[in-house]
């Protein structure tokens, strides 16, 4: 994909009447956002790319009734595949989808704020949805328009969703394989088949009585400990321990602990390691206050520094506490989490607090963050995660605002409430600004997995938003194009068209439109490698007809009818009628397409752009594009007859138009006499 020089700029919204803003706030850095998306890529549970999917099926060990999973998918198109959390239903319902048909997309779904058409539109997909965040009618809806697609749908639940997804598709409880082979075949898939881990006789005691993701955990494991030095037996028992959350080292430590000044230490250091001693005091005084633990003779009751090391049985790392026994750290703290639940709630409110902590570096902030959001949705906790983010984008700390709902926001226990969330807060007009420009930048994430419901949050951004706001949804959408371009395409589209919103008040529709034409131009202006504009070229490209409703709003808000001439603008124009040159079958389309978007003709209210009921002015604008579009080649007949296809059309008064037909007839006779002559 390449640029063109055209890099139009959202100008001024002059707010008034939706509540005024006022151009502030701190917007999060593009390498952060770069970096969680990696983040949510490299997580199978958050994002289906394609390598996961094909990984996925070659990993896949059947379950016991495949073959009936996959003759009812057939027949009826939609299935609900139950059982526990790690019995593999998602990955059965991949390999499923793959054996009916091996070509077919895969991608999550939801129907929250999805538009059904998308189903329509994208033919004979495969969709993969949770059953927990759907209401029976909403999926009753799902199911009937996968079925007149020729789609197929595939929900995943526990027994809680059979009972209540029942009656509206078949359910089937997935027969999990055994976790050994899952084992075994996993080694092999990864290359360690030739290692002694598939020998290993631990692995059989370890894994027994536990599901199949319990099996892929302790292969992923396995590969972190090939990574380490040291000798096979010690690797081996650092997995096993691992795999087993460190569970019989805590109690056996906690058991020898009973001074909660000295657990508050320890929870301190796992949170914060690698860390200077004197941060872990800081960090375990504040949790000590906030669990009333008393304090009777300050900082001397306090284990000496001297002695830390020991009583944490951590190492010291470059005159810091460090933890390197692998997985142990985490574990500690949900240890806490599990077996002391008074501490729960203070537990939360510290993590949540201590990012902000004057005692804590600055470079540990971004990491306390993904603590507290992974520990909070792991337990439900999306009120949390919605209360802390909303304080920290008031403060202006967008960056941990974004990280907390980034994070969160495909989580699978609190995901969809961390979406309603966002939803909510961009369709209200006065949500804080900062809050405002980190939620658009939170859709580049979250539209890796569900790009609908990304553009949706994005499109009432812009409409209640300032122009700062606008700007950082044009950057969102737009890096979102680079991986989800049709449904980036489709949006700008509908955004530019002025419809939907029977309530929007005339300076929000404008904002909208202005952030749709924005969009599409940027896209418009994206360049294929044959040279041709993306947009017309390759297996996505759309009828150009599609378009001119987009081209009627670009004229006006960029054509020169609201301000001066953007010259950007004119060159994707030009770069479009030179595809009509070289592709004969677009020809016609791509005329028509901008004959329509200029014709003057009776303009719709929805537009509140203070435009007459008719506007000649933009025939005026596309007749001057396309006669120095032609000029660049005089001599060029084929760009003659595309220029006068447009501009007859466009030429007002009617008698003009006239001489102007009769002129051209003349000229076709004149020269056809010359020919035959």
């Amino acid at each position: 994909m390449t640029a063109t020089a055209y890099a139009p700029t959202v100008g001024d919204v002059d707010v008034t009447g939706d509540g005024a803003q006022s151009v502030i706030g701190t917007t999060v850095s593009g390498d952060l956002v770069q970096s969680q998306v990696k983040y949510v890529r490299g997580r199978p549970a958050f994002y289906l790319s394609a390598s996961d999917i094909t990984d996925r099926v070659a990993s896949y060990v059947p379950a016991g009734n495949h073959d009936l999973i996959v003759k009812t998918l057939e027949a009826s198109h939609a299935v609900c595949l139950t059982g526990p959390p790690g019995c593999g239903r998602e990955t059965t319902a991949i390999a499923a989808l793959r054996e009916l048909r091996s070509d077919i997309r895969i991608r999550r779904f939801s129907t929250d704020i999805e538009d059904m058409e998308e189903i329509g539109a994208n033919g004979a997909c495969g969709y993969v949805v949770r059953g927990a965040d759907e209401e029976p009618a909403q999926l009753s809806g799902l199911v009937d328009a996968v079925r007149a697609a020729g789609a197929y749908l595939v929900v995943v639940g526990d027994e809680a969703e059979q009972a209540r997804l029942g009656i509206i598709l078949r359910c089937v409880a997935v027969e999990p394989p055994h976790p050994v082979q899952v084992y075994r075949h996993r080694l092999m898939r990864r290359g360690l088949a030739d290692t002694t881990w598939p020998h290993w006789n631990e692995a059989s005691a370890l894994l027994e009585n536990v599901l199949p993701a319990g099996a892929r955990r302790l292969v992923d494991l396995i590969e972190q400990a090939e990574q380490r030095d040291g000798g096979i037996a010690a690797r081996q028992a650092d997995v096993a321990h691992a795999f087993r959350g460190w569970a019989e080292e805590l109690r056996a430590w906690f058991k020898k602990h009973r001074e909660p000044r000295d657990r508050a230490l320890l929870v301190a250091a796992v949170t914060l390691a690698p860390i200077e001693e004197t941060h872990v005091y800081s960090a375990a005084w504040s949790l000590a206050q906030r669990l009333e633990i008393t304090k009777d003779g300050a900082g001397l009751v306090w284990c000496p520094v001297t002695d830390l090391c020991s009583l944490l049985e951590a190492e010291r790392e470059d005159d810091r506490i460090a933890f390197r026994r692998d997985g142990y750290a985490e574990s500690a703290l949900r240890h806490v989490w599990n077996d002391y639940p008074l501490t729960r709630t203070d537990l939360l409110s510290w993590l949540a607090a201590l990012p902000t902590d004057e005692a804590v570096p600055t470079r540990q902030r971004n990491r306390l963050v993904e603590t507290f959001a992974d520990l909070a949705a792991e337990h439900s906790a999306a009120d949390r995660i919605a209360e802390a983010a909303r304080a920290w984008a008031e403060t202006g700390l967008a960056d941990l605002a974004f990280i907390a709902l980034s994070r969160t926001c495909l989580h699978a226990r609190v995901g969809g409430r961390v979406r309603r969330t966002l939803y909510d807060w961009s369709y209200a007009a006065r949500t804080p600004q900062t809050l405002k420009l980190t939620i658009a930048r939170v859709c580049e994430p979250l539209g890796q997995t569900y790009p609908s419901i990304a553009l949706t949050r994005l499109k009432h951004l812009a409409t209640n938003g300032d122009a700062q706001v606008v700007g950082e949804v044009i950057s969102a959408a737009l890096s979102l194009a680079s991986h989800q371009r049709r449904q980036v395409l489709a949006a700008a589209l509908d955004w530019s068209s002025g419809k939907g919103g029977a309530n929007l008040s005339d300076k929000a529709r404008e904002r909208r439109i202005r952030a749709g034409v924005t969009i599409f131009l940027h896209m418009a202006g994206w360049v294929s490698p044959s040279g041709l504009p993306e947009m017309l070229d390759g297996a996505e490209a759309i009828d150009p007809l599609r378009c001119a409703t987009a081209w009627r709003a670009a004229l006006h808000t960029r054509g020169g009818r609201l301000g001066e001439r953007d010259p950007g603008f004119e060159d994707t124009i030009h770069r479009w009628l030179d595809a009509a040159v070289r592709r004969p079958m677009l020809r016609e389309r791509l005329v028509c397409a901008f004959v329509a978007a200029a014709m003057p003709h009776p303009m719709p209210s929805v537009y509140g752009l203070g435009l007459a009921e008719t506007d000649p002015a933009t025939s005026k604008i596309m007749i001057d594009m396309v006669r120095s579009w032609a000029a660049l080649d005089s001599t060029d007949a084929v760009r003659r007859e595309i220029k006068e296809d447009i501009v007859i059309p466009l030429t007002r008064p009617w008698w003009l138009r006239l001489l102007k037909v009769l002129y051209v007839w003349l000229r076709t006779l004149v020269m056809a006499a010359r020919r035959s002559g």
